[in-house]
Formats: structure tokens, sequence, C-alpha cells
């Protein structure tokens, strides 16, 4: 995949058929997507009445005769290749008028200010600008998280008494997560600081957000996507209607285990056709304690019997009940630990291609891995990109650094450095433990922005 070409233009220079993508969590603007093609001046005036100054719009899925103006409006716009100040460069660009020569002075720019060479630059500037980026990154990813998680409690507030409501609320919610994947193709998966919101809406996200990953990665179109956000978001609804005794199992027993699985699946189908759900939903939702090897729940189907995103929820289901348990009593299981025992004791009851996907995505350390740098040195994972997913990014143990100001180490740009093996939390020193800060529950989320193409390909 290769980085799309994402533009920056004010608002009054916005034309019907430009495609915009809105950074705006899906409840703080008026329509139905964050990302779509303008079709009207009503929709410019829209954003206009959100404050809105620039906006980002994907040149790639525009309408070519979109960024055609009058000749004399090209002529105003100010020559940025021909500047030596990068920074000047890009402001001079994002305000010229968006011509098809604009478009391309924008690529150039941007290329030039992403692999240019600034030995004049001043070291403890250039540090700054990159901390701030990495802090902005993490805090809208939080930000989205909080919104999601909010969500998710409405949609089980309301569920019983409006499921209509419920279910609008929670096709947003899956519309909205689908864009935030599709933004970019260098969408990464990263772990937040603190886990937000209750336990079942961490668990509802988590699955959400590492299926959508791993259902693109496999190449599902934009549709099968949304049947794999709205089924792995309410794939446990049907916990809500089961007693007590069952919602607060105090043991992983394979008897009580057993039976909660079969009701919450029954009650689930339950609520999913009161709230109107569609059939590839319901599918998610009755199907995702099913296993290949037909020794799952509650029918016992095998193989090709269950459908693909139900085989894509079911895994991922799996591996964050492992880092996540709900059972009191049940080890917590590091990230790098669950995806092992996935692949070594349940690799013949899961989809094949879907288990070698999911590995390949999370690469051997997903995020929220202690590991030790091939240096000696000691750092938490806290972000992969599919596309590198043996060179993650990294928190590094740099005890001279405040743990806040410590700036990422991306292996994907330090072609010497590598992982060398994982290690369990309670094998470092009080001090390292406290500066890297391991979760004992991990939340994920998606984030933009957070790690640097390279140069050239690195061999992942």
């Amino acid at each position: 995949m290769t980085a799309t070409a994402n533009l920056l233009v004010d608002v009054d220079r916005l034309r019907p058929g430009m495609f915009i993508q809105l950074d705006l969590g899906w409840m703080e603007h008026p329509f139905p997507r964050s990302r779509f093609r303008l079709a009207d001046d009503q929709q410019i005036d829209a954003l206009r009445e959100l404050g809105l100054r620039r906006v980002k719009v994907r040149a790639d899925l525009s309408d070519p005769r979109a960024f055609d103006v009058p000749a004399e409006a090209a002529t105003e716009a100010p020559h940025a290749a021909d500047t030596t100040d990068t920074a000047d460069a890009a402001h001079a660009i994002d305000a010229a008028a968006p011509t098809a020569a604009a478009v391309a002075a924008v690529e150039v720019a941007q290329a030039a200010l992403t692999l240019a060479v600034r030995p004049a630059a001043d070291a403890a500037v250039l540090r700054r600008e990159r901390l701030r980026a990495q802090h902005e990154s993490l805090a809208r990813s939080e930000r989205l998280h909080a919104q999601a998680s909010r969500a998710w409690q409405g949609i089980t507030r309301d569920v019983l008494q409006h499921p209509t409501l419920a279910r609008d609320t929670a096709t947003g919610l899956a519309s909205a997560m689908v864009t935030q994947l599709c933004e970019d193709d260098s969408t990464t998966i990263r772990m937040l600081s603190e886990a937000a919101g209750t336990t079942s809406s961490q668990h509802a996200i988590n699955v959400t957000v590492l299926s959508l990953m791993l259902a693109r990665s496999l190449g599902l179109d934009e549709a099968q996507l949304h049947s794999v956000a709205l089924g792995a978001l309410l794939h446990d609804i049907g916990k809500l209607l089961l007693p007590d005794h069952l919602r607060h199992l105090d043991s992983d027993s394979s008897a009580l285990a057993g039976r909660e699985q079969r009701e919450h699946v029954s009650q689930g189908l339950r609520l999913g056709m009161s709230m109107g759900l569609d059939a590839a939903t319901l599918q998610v939702i009755g199907q995702h304690h099913e296993l290949r090897d037909g020794s799952g729940l509650p029918q016992g189907l095998r193989g090709d019997e269950i459908a693909r995103p139900a085989r894509i929820v079911t895994l991922v289901n799996l591996y964050d009940r492992l880092c996540n348990p709900r059972h009191k009593g049940v080890p917590l299981r590091t990230p790098h630990e669950a995806q092992a025992l996935l692949y070594a004791q349940r690799r013949n009851q899961l989809d094949t291609e879907v288990l070698t996907a999911f590995v390949k995505l999370l690469g051997v350390y997903p995020p929220g891995s202690v590991v030790q740098l091939s240096d000696e040195r000691m750092a938490m994972v806290v972000s992969v990109h599919p596309m590198h997913p043996l060179r993650p990014s990294v928190l590094v143990y740099e005890p001279r650094v405040a743990p806040d100001d410590a700036l990422l180490l991306h292996l994907v740009q330090e072609t010497d450095l590598s992982v060398r093996r994982s290690l369990h939390p309670q094998h470092l020193p009080r001090a390292m433990l406290d500066y890297l800060s391991p979760r004992e529950r991990v939340s994920y989320y998606f984030a933009h922005g957070l790690e640097p193409l390279p140069a050239q390909p690195v061999a992942a």
C-alpha cells in the first residue's frame, strides 16, 4: 500500500466533488459519515457552521473537476516549490487554490517535509515538534476511544426499552470506526495510556478495533467491514439478559462457562432481532463461540459453516479474553503470551487463514508487550504498523527522561535495532516497571500520524 495524498484546504475553497475527511468524533458533526464526497454547497455551509477553517481532502478520491478553477485564480497561487523554507512552503500551498498544479506541489512539499535532512535545525526544537505530534496522536486516540465507550454505554442503557435507538447508536458507532480505520493506509493499532470506560465497553471496543484491522488485512470490502464492526460491537449484547450468577462467574469452570456462552448467544440473537439488525450482524452474534473443529457453541458448526466475519470475531474475542480475563482468579496473559497460546493450543479450532493473518498483523510482539531490544535496553511496545509488524514503535526505559517527555522509538526507522525477546512485567525491576507502566488491562484504538513511513522499504 502507498500513503494517500491528503491536502489541507480552506473551507472557503472547498468545492462539490471533493472527498473530505473530518477529524471529528462521529457525534461532533451532522453528517452520516466522517469521510465522504461533498455533494453540494449546503454541505460546505454546514462545515463553516462547525467553525472549521481547514478540512482534509483526499485528492485521489475526489472528482478531478472539483479542482478546476478560473485561470486568473490559478495564477494567484504562490510558487511554493521555489521557496527555501519548507514550513513557509507548506503554509503557502495550504492557502493556495487547490488546482491540479497545487495538488502536485503539496505532494512534493509533504515528501520534502518528511524526507529532507535538516542538519542546521535546532535539535531541541525538532524534538519538541515530534513530542507534540506524538502527544496529539495519543490524545486523539484516547478522545475517540472515550466517545466510543460513552456510545457503548448508551447502547446498553437503551437496548431493552428502546431497541431501535440502540440500533441507530450502534450503527453510527460502527460506521465511525470503519471511517477511522479507512482514513489512510497507515492506520496503526495503538495501546492507550489508561483503560477507559467499563470492562464491558473496553472489551467490545478492543474486539471491534482488532477485528476491523484484521478484516481489512484479509481484504474484506467496506460493506463487509461494516458487518464486522457492528457484529463485533454487539457480540456480547445478550449478557445483559443473563441472571447474575452467570453474568458474574467466580471461576472459569467449563460447565458454567458453557451454559453462559449458550444463553448469552441465544439472548443476543433475541435482542438483535428486536433491534432490527441485518442477517450478517446476527450471524456474528450467533456464531462468535463456534469453532472450526465443531467443538464450539451453541450449534457445533464446523469450518465454512461459520461465516467469515464470525471467524474473525471469534479469534479476536479469545485473544482479548486472554489479555483481559473476565472471570475472577484467571491469570492475565501478556499480549505476547496470549498470541502464543492461541497458536500453540487453539490453532486447530480457529480458521487457519484468519489466525495466520492475525499473527502477521500484530507481529510477534503485540502492543502492550514488554521487550528487550538488541542493544539490551528495556521497552514496551505501544504501536504496531500492519506493514511492518516485526518493527513496532516502543517506549524505551530512559531513567534520565521523564516518561511523559520520552519520544517513541520507531524501529521501522532504526535499521540496526530490533526486538530480542519478550519479557513478563513481573521480571522487571521496580524502577523499570513504574516507568514503562505496563497495563493490567490492555486497551487498543486506532492511531494516525504516530508512526512515520520509512524513506526506503524495511524488511518486516
